[in-house]
This record gives structure tokens, C-alpha cells and sequence, in this order.
């Protein structure tokens, strides 16, 4: 699972928790880790370079475009080595006819294969996927392979192919941030957001403390953005809990909306600018000001988690109205997305109702009925992932399969929109404590993938050793046998840090299952009771037919 998609899905943040000792513990593990690294490192630097081990693999792209990459997965002898999701807004930082690092490593003498997946959009909007190999032989020498795509007309379909040069040891970078294991150096942009962030949790603590004016003062303060955009957010909740008049909260949702507006393309921004307009057109609603809600709600975004509920109360204002069939053309469009987003189990009912207002009795019967079908499905659904979760864990069944399945789901126009187990996850993750637990398996899975790199590096280091004693001095075979041994004490360590982060997170994840469950065994009641007045209804009629 790409470290791109934990933050794509990560959408809902709205306030921290407070850190756990496994946090403690995850926390002084990464320090350690990091040094071990760098110890690592500096070996290859200082004493292991002559040695010629070095693989680098180089991206570059057509500059004829006709195509947007979307993921790119790349295998060295089958070991899967990068696994990147381009996310919309890095699309444009894909230069064409520039190389960009996707992978440096490490390989004994000898042949090997190279294979990448490659998954995109073409030209005419529909998703592709190809995979190529690559064979090659490596000697004592740096060797680097260009990987090249490109996509010519008409289909503008990508292509791939595999370019190899020698390189010397000083011509490939040793640390090239954001590419495998190595730490990131933190850029201004980071330092900026760590800094937005920071002011974020301040205005945060003086908000849950109810001093929302000083909350309001520091967030007058922030640039615009999405943090700046949060805040505002969350004291619009304040608000609308204590004032009667939804003036104050509507204020505070509309600089939201403009805050958020700064970040334009921004994938996060987009998702809490539609969260604002939700807010709005439902307190508007609830004030009885409907062509205001109706406004709101039609700005929402239909790709969105926030789309069904901001149909479903869509439909709520038109039937107040009094346009029922155009309420019930809402209530269709939010039944098509999954039930795990709030107001599409309502949708499935607002359909009955609908046909009952109009007059249509018997298809209001048949639409309750098609509702009650759909929540026991639902319920069959849940009951499944509930299965897969106890087998192979909440990390595994839930966020890591989001890409697996031969990326049937990524494939899809919407990509994981209307898929059950990712909408079930962006649920999950909109609590503060889910991100948390997610986030700490994630980050483990993270050092695992770079603890098992190590140890592969540092095999081939010590058979290159062997070979070639004349070439690197006596010391660092040793320095390679010392460093194995705490590659592996670092990775038993990890195993137990991985298993109660997995322990904590499946906790979670099936109480949230549950709740689910419930929320359509309430559905189901819903429908049934509705059916029930539906028939005594009907027989009522019947019998006051026939007595007249």
C-alpha cells in the first residue's frame, strides 16, 4: 500500500489525540531505526562504494503526452521494490523529458529481471494497464535503467521501454530524498505545513475548551488553506450547537469555503470544501430557508463522500416545495453509491416516501420492499469484510487490498467511490482515533519495507565482500556482519511494535463494523414498519370500498 493513497483517503482530519505509550514506542523505534539507516549509509559511503553494487531506475516520460500516469508499481527479481500512486495534483510535477528517481538499490553480479505495472489514463478518458519486463545482466559495476513511457496517436495508449547505461559510483546520487527508504529532508513547503498545522491544534485546544473566540482570533490569524479552512469548520459546529439562529455558523462555513478555495486542485480542500457546503444547506434546511439549502446542496461536488448526504437532504428541501418527483431524482442518484455513506440508507427510504406523497401507493410498496432488499444485502457485505478482518486483519482486508485484486478498483471511473470496502474505510478513517491507528500500522509497514531492503543490501554486500576482498578494506566485512545481526534484532522488534498496532487497529475497525450493522438493522425496521402502515392502509381502503 503506497504511503499516497494512506494520505488520499486520510480526508477527514478535524482535531488530534492524544499520544499512547505505543506512540511512545513507535516513536523511539523510528529514532532508532533512523540511525541504523544512516549507519548504513555512511558504510556504503566511505567504504562500500568501489564495490559496484549500485541499481538505479530512472523515470522519464514522453514529451508527447496523451496520457496521465496514475500508478506505477516496479519489481526487482520479483521483489516488489516501488509502489507509487500519483495523485491528481503531483501530475503536473511529472515533467516530460526529465528523469525522476524511482528506485536505487542494490545487486549481487549476475542476471535479473525488471518488471513494472503500469496503470494510466489515456487520452480519450478510458483507464489502461500494462506490464513489461525487463532482463539484464549486472556486473561490478553502478548501472542505471532508464524506464521509459510514452503514447503516440491515435490511441495514446503507454508504452514501455528499458534503456540501460553504465554509470560510475559518483554519477548516482547516494541519497535521493523521497526515493526508497531514504528520510525525506524537510522542505520549506513541509515546514510551512507543520507550522499550519501547529496553529491548527492551538485553535483547536482553546475551541474543545469553548473559548471560541480566542479559537476564532488564531485562525483570523492563519493563511489560507486547508488548516486555516478546518478551524473554521469545527467552530461553525460550535456555533450551530449553541445558537438558535444558524447566522453565526453560516459565516463561519462560508470562510471555510473560501479558505479551502485557496488550495485549488488540492485533493483534501476540495473533499472540506464540500463538507462546508453539506453543513451549510443542512442548517439552512433545518432553519426553513429551502431555496437557500437547495443552493448549498447543488454546489456539493458528485464525486464526493459528502455527495449522498447532500442528496438525500436535496430531496428533503424540494419535497418541502413540494416538488416530489425532482426530490425523488436525488434520492436515485445517492442509491447508487454505497450504503456505508451517510444518506443513502435514508435515500432507499425517501424513495418510498416519495411515491406515497405522489400518490403511487403501489410503487411505494415496491420501493420499501427494494430498500429492505438492499440492507440485507448490506448486511451479507458486512458480515463478509467482518470474516476477512478476523482472518487476516483490519490493515490487510481493509486499506492494503484497496489496491490489490489486480487494481480492479483503481480501474474504475471513480476509483474507489463506489466501492464498499473503500467507502467503509473513508467512514472509518473520518474519526480522529481511526486515522491514528491507521496511520501507526502504516508508519511500521513503512520501516518494515525498509528493514527488509537493508537486509537484502546488506547480503549483497557481504557476498560482493568475498569476492572482491582487495577492493574495500578489512573492516567492513565485519562492520556488514554487525550491522545483519542489528538489521535483525531491528526487525523482531518490529514484529511485536506491528502486531499491537494490528491488535489495536482490528479493535476499531470491527466495532465500527458493528455499529454499521446495526445502523441497517434500523434501516430494516424502518422499511418494515413503513410496509406494514403501507398494507393496513391498502386494506383499510378496501374494506371502506366495499362497504360503500
Amino acid at each position: 500500500m503506497s504511503d499516497a493513497f494512506i494520505r488520499l483517503v486520510v480526508l477527514f482530519f478535524c482535531s488530534g489525540t492524544a499520544a499512547s505509550a505505543l506512540d511512545d514506542d513507535i516513536a523511539e523505534f523510528t529514532e532508532d531505526a533512523d540511525r541504523h539507516s544512516a549507519n548504513i549509509q555512511a558504510l556504503e559511503r566511505n567504504q562500500l562504494r568501489p564495490l559496484g553494487t549500485r541499481l538505479a531506475v530512472f523515470l522519464t516520460l514522453d514529451s508527447a503526452g496523451g496520457f496521465d500516469l496514475d500508478s506505477l508499481d516496479l519489481f526487482v527479481d520479483g521483489r516488489p521494490v516501488v509502489s507509487k500512486l500519483y495523485a491528481l495534483e503531483e501530475q503536473s510535477a511529472l515533467n516530460v523529458d526529465v528523469a525522476h528517481h524511482l528506485y536505487v538499490g542494490h545487486l549481487a553480479n549476475g542476471d535479473h529481471k525488471l518488471k513494472v505495472v503500469v496503470t494510466a489514463r489515456s487520452a480519450d478518458g478510458d483507464f489502461v494497464r500494462r506490464e513489461a519486463t525487463h532482463l539484464f545482466g549486472k556486473r561490478s559495476r553502478a548501472l542505471a535503467v532508464r524506464l521509459h513511457l510514452s503514447a503516440s496517436a491515435p490511441e495514446f495508449e503507454p508504452r514501455v521501454s528499458f534503456v540501460e547505461k553504465p554509470f560510475s559510483g559518483e554519477e548516482i546520487a547516494l541519497d535521493v530524498p523521497g526515493v526508497n527508504h531514504t528520510p525525506e529532508r524537510e522542505s520549506p513547503s513541509s515546514k510551512a505545513e507543520a507550522h499550519r498545522e501547529a496553529r491548527f491544534e492551538l485553535a483547536e485546544s482553546h475551541r474543545r475548551a469553548g473559548r471560541l473566540q480566542k479559537a476564532g482570533e488564531i485562525l483570523a490569524a492563519m493563511p489560507e488553506g486547508y488548516w486555516s479552512a478546518a478551524g473554521y469548520l469545527n467552530l461553525a459546529s460550535n456555533f450551530a450547537r449553541e445558537d438558535l439562529d444558524p447566522s453565526r455558523a453560516l459565516v463561519a462555513l462560508r470562510v471555510a469555503m473560501a479558505m479551502a478555495k485557496a488550495e485549488d486542485g488540492n485533493e483534501r480542500s476540495r473533499h472540506l470544501h464540500d463538507q462546508a457546503l453539506l453543513r451549510a444547506g443542512y442548517l439552512a434546511y433545518r432553519n426553513g430557508e429551502f431555496e437557500k439549502a437547495i443552493g448549498f446542496l447543488e454546489s456539493v461536488s458528485l464525486d464526493s463522500p459528502s455527495t449522498p448526504l447532500a442528496l438525500y437532504f436535496h430531496g428533503l428541501a424540494l419535497t418541502e416545495r413540494g416538488n416530489h418527483r425532482a426530490a425523488m431524482q436525488s434520492w436515485h442518484r445517492a442509491r447508487k453509491f454505497p450504503l456505508a455513506y451517510p444518506g443513502v440508507a435514508e435515500a432507499w427510504i425517501g424513495m418510498g416516501r416519495g411515491y406515497d406523497l405522489a400518490g403511487y401507493l403501489g410503487q411505494a410498496g415496491e420501493a420499501y420492499l427494494a430498500a429492505n432488499a438492499a440492507y440485507e444485502s448490506e448486511r451479507v457485505v458486512l458480515r463478509s469484510l467482518t470474516n476477512q478482518i478476523r482472518g487476516e486483519g483490519a490493515y490487510q482486508a481493509l486499506v492494503a487490498n484497496a489496491r490489490a485484486s489486480d487494481l480492479e478498483w483503481f480501474l474504475a471511473d471513480s476509483r474507489s467511490m463506489q466501492q464498499p470496502r473503500q467507502a467503509y474505510l473513508l467512514e472509518f478513517l473520518k474519526q480522529p482515533a481511526a486515522q491514528q491507528a491507521v496511520g501507526r500500522v502504516a508508519a511500521l509497514v513503512a520501516l518494515e519495507k525498509r528493514l527488509t531492503t537493508h537486509s537484502h543490501d546488506l547480503g549483497v554486500f557481504a557476498g560482493a565482500l568475498k569476492s572482491a576482498s582487495d577492493s574495500a578494506p578489512e573492516s567492513a566485512a565485519s562492520k556488514v556482519t554487525q550491522l545483519q545481526r542489528s538489521n535483525d534484532r531491528y526487525l523482531e522488534r518490529l514484529t511485536d511494535l506491528r502486531n499491537t498496532a494490528e491488535d489495536e487497529l482490528d479493535k476499531q475497525v470491527l466495532a465500527f463494523l458493528d455499529r454499521q450493522d446495526q445502523r441497517m438493522v434500523f434501516a430494516l425496521n424502518k422499511t418494515e414498519q413503513q410496509i406494514a402502515h403501507l398494507y393496513e392502509y391498502l386494506a383499510l381502503e378496501s374494506l371502506g370500498g366495499r362497504a360503500q
